[in-house]
């Protein structure tokens, strides 16, 4: 039967109105060049070989190297036909190993897509259907758990808040490192993330502690999320590609893919690691309307990069035309690497295909995207395709020949009624005829009681009745409200909030249970300092999506800013109700409780915030603060020291560490710490002040006094700190007799 080819058309992007990183340090400025010069080697044919290597060696198991490209197309990279791309080390990998020509995510959503990587099963099977408020549960067996019971070491370095521990997919890591660029995440998108070229960083690191000094082989996961809008490579990506930034995020991952192999080569790693590379969805790029994804499931959305790379394991040069599903990878790399199954009926081994065997009958692909529903209120979208034709559930059921018309433009669902209600019986019995599991914040008795107690007497009950999926708003026929709404959602974040403030309120004006909307609209109240208007949205919010913990917090936080303690508590409480996992939540509880003066409280909350995230240092930078205002000293060193063990350059944790040490009348020590804390971050005023008093300390009064000077003239510095240093010299002017 006839394939469908990829689009080769060149697509433009709208690129970010303003960059979303920072420049990296000088240990980061170092690996961009090695990056940058990767890139430009890449276009030198004869060097391609260094990709190459050799046979595995008899007899060690081999390690697994994963590498998720989040919002990626095929059709965007060489090997898959797209002539403008420059992911030649990718490329070579394809050449060197087995690549898959149709490979389909289950979900245009990172978190759930992931979800069904490390399962093998389908969103509606696993229950995380969304980002943000869905967990998946640890009672599914996943490859990360699997290959950690056969003595493998496991890490995973991820690079969006949208993959924190928080959400399930930690379990079985023995290092599963989600630090993001800042101290927060973005509350709204969820998308707090850091530049691929630092999780590279710190999965370098890993191997050379750990994979390279130990016999036991290694599972260590990359995330790299630098395609995911708003587009802005580096440099040079991003100025040779300035009129398609999108693909100049992509090429940005390809020579980070080389950097990492690069790394397992120094390491004596490469010639043992199976190193599989796969996207997580796809992007639209304009496509059908839509300018991003998350709202279809149309192949630009859902079609993604699928490659198998290990000489002497993997047969070089093999394509498999088959189509395959993300959720084959797990069942296929662990049958490569000999371990046991996954039990799942939603992905199979690929190996007989990549040993040339014929597939008689592909089995059924599926996808679904819940967040029309979710978000907007309007119809959730399912796919099931087979070779040929494909079918989406909408209130307006779509079927393509995909081999005929692989961009999806002609809907035949009216003229090839036999295709389509085969692919719909088979869609019924996919998903057993219902919409499947809900893995959120779970509304239990006990949830509920503690709800009610708070004053939401009715928030476990159902959202007020809304149409059944069928009589629902199309998608298609939203796109346009959609993509307005991320444009707000661009603009609150940018603080462009006259933007963002006429479309909210236009939509939410014809449409009052648009969920998105009013979120958005609350995070632009909030990013106002509008609270009570934020508040009131949120409650709106909640009234739509009565699970959702973010409400709480974010309310909580909008009474704290209003110095309304009481209901910040209340609010912390609701959010931890619906979700006792939420860090966050007893942070800003702990924190309330400390102020007030009650320390036992407040250290309880904390104490259980690191109990349940012991791998976050600002986790225990927050509890070593309050255990120093409690006179806990001892135990508050002991925290500070545990978060600089997971993170040395910790700046928060070298700051506090110093100013420890100075209350303790350690100056030297000090002195040291402080020092340090402000070469990694010089803004750090807190930190210089500590070094100025230090200096008092030590009788260095010349030191000091060139300290105070710096935050007293210095623009930035908070009044507080001005204040406190304009005061410290004028004692040590006193003091001199000036």
């Amino acid at each position: 039967m006839a394939k469908s080819r990829p689009s080769r058309g060149t697509r433009r992007s709208r690129s970010a109105a303003s960059p979303r990183r920072s420049w990296p340090r000088i240990v980061l400025i170092a690996v961009v060049v090695i990056v940058a010069l990767a890139f430009a080697l890449s276009r030198i044919p004869g060097l391609r070989r260094s990709l190459r290597g050799s046979p595995p060696p008899a007899g060690r198991p081999l390690s697994l190297l994963l590498v998720t490209l989040d919002t990626t197309r095929a059709d965007h990279l060489g090997i898959y036909g797209y002539q403008r791309a420059r992911t030649r080390h990718i490329d070579q990998l394809a050449r060197e190993g087995v690549r898959f020509e149709w490979a389909f995510s289950p979900a245009p959503i990172t978190l759930p897509a992931h979800a069904s990587i490390l399962t093998g099963l389908y969103p509606f099977a696993h229950g995380v259907r969304n980002n943000g408020n869905f967990y998946l549960s640890d009672k599914f067996e996943t490859l990360t758990t699997i290959l950690r019971r056969r003595g493998y070491r496991t890490a995973a370095f991820v690079s969006s808040f949208i993959l924190d521990r928080r959400y399930g997919l930690a379990r079985g890591f023995e290092t599963y490192d989600d630090r993001m660029e800042g101290e927060s995440p973005q509350v709204l998108a969820l998308e707090a993330e850091r530049r691929g070229d630092r999780t590279a960083l710190a999965l370098d690191a890993w191997l050379a502690k750990n994979a390279a000094v130990q016999p036991a082989p290694f599972f260590a996961w990359l995330h790299l999320y630098d395609p995911h809008e708003p587009y802005h490579a580096p440099p040079p990506f991003g100025p040779a590609f300035a009129d398609s930034p999108y693909d100049g995020e992509i090429a940005f991952d390809d020579a980070i893919v080389a950097s990492v192999m690069d790394k397992l080569g120094q390491l004596g790693l490469k010639d043992h690691t199976l190193v599989a590379i796969i996207g997580d969805h796809g992007e639209s790029l304009g496509e059908h309307g839509e300018e991003t994804h998350t709202m279809f499931v149309y192949d630009a959305a859902i079609r993604v990069p699928f490659i198998l790379w290990r000489p002497g394991v993997v047969p070089a040069g093999r394509v498999v035309i088959e189509p395959v599903r993300a959720t084959d990878l797990a069942p296929t790399v662990l049958e490569l690497l000999e371990a046991p199954p996954l039990q799942t009926d939603h992905g199979r081994s690929l190996v007989p295909l990549i040993r040339g065997a014929r597939d008689d009958r592909t089995p059924p692909i599926y996808a679904e995207t819940l967040v029309p529903q979710l978000y907007n209120n309007w119809a959730p979208l399912r796919t099931v395709r087979d070779e040929r034709w494909k079918l989406i559930e909408a209130p307006r059921p779509e079927l393509y020949d995909v081999s005929a018309d692989p961009g999806e433009t002609r809907n035949l669902y009216a003229d090839r009624t036999q295709a389509a209600h085969g692919l719909e019986e088979e869609l019924r019995r996919l998903t057993g005829g219902a919409s499947g599991a809900m893995s959120v914040g779970k509304m239990d008795r006990e949830t509920l009681e503690k709800l009610a107690s708070l004053g939401y007497i009715g928030a476990g009950a159902e959202p007020s009745p809304s149409p059944k999926p069928a009589l629902r708003p199309d998608p298609k026929d939203m796109i346009g409200v959609f993509n307005r709404l991320r444009a707000a959602n661009s603009a609150v974040r940018d603080r462009r909030f006259s933007e963002a403030l006429p479309i909210l309120q236009e939509i939410l004006g014809k449409d009052p249970r648009n969920a998105f909307a009013q979120l958005v609209l609350g995070s632009a109240h909030m990013g106002m300092g509008d609270y009570h208007a934020a508040i009131a949205r949120y409650r709106k919010y909640l009234d739509l999506v009565p699970t959702s913990s973010y409400a709480h917090q974010w309310m909580a936080i909008c009474y704290l800013r209003l110095g309304d303690r009481q209901n910040a508590v209340r609010e912390a409480d609701a959010a931890l109700a619906i979700d006792p996992r939420f860090s966050d939540a007893r942070i800003l509880k702990g924190g309330v409780l400390a102020g007030r003066g009650d320390y036992p409280g407040a250290l309880a909350e904390l104490r259980t915030a690191v109990e349940a995230d012991p791998a976050k240092p600002m986790l225990r930078l927050d509890l070593a603060k309050v255990l120093t205002e409690a006179g806990q000293e001892g135990e508050a060193q002991a925290q500070y020291e545990a978060a600089l063990k997971i993170q040395p350059d910790y700046a928060p944790a070298l700051s506090g560490m110093g100013a420890l040490y100075a209350k303790q009348g350690k100056f030297n020590e000090a002195v040291t710490v402080l020092q340090r804390a402000l070469e990694v971050e010089p803004r750090q005023e807190d930190a210089r002040f500590n070094l100025a008093k230090a200096y008092e300390g030590m009788g260095r009064t010349s030191d000091a006094r060139t300290e105070y000077e710096r935050l007293a003239q210095a623009p930035g510095t908070s009044p507080a700190i001005r204040d406190a240093a304009r005061q410290r010299l004028s004692t040590l002017a006193t003091k001199s007799g000036r």
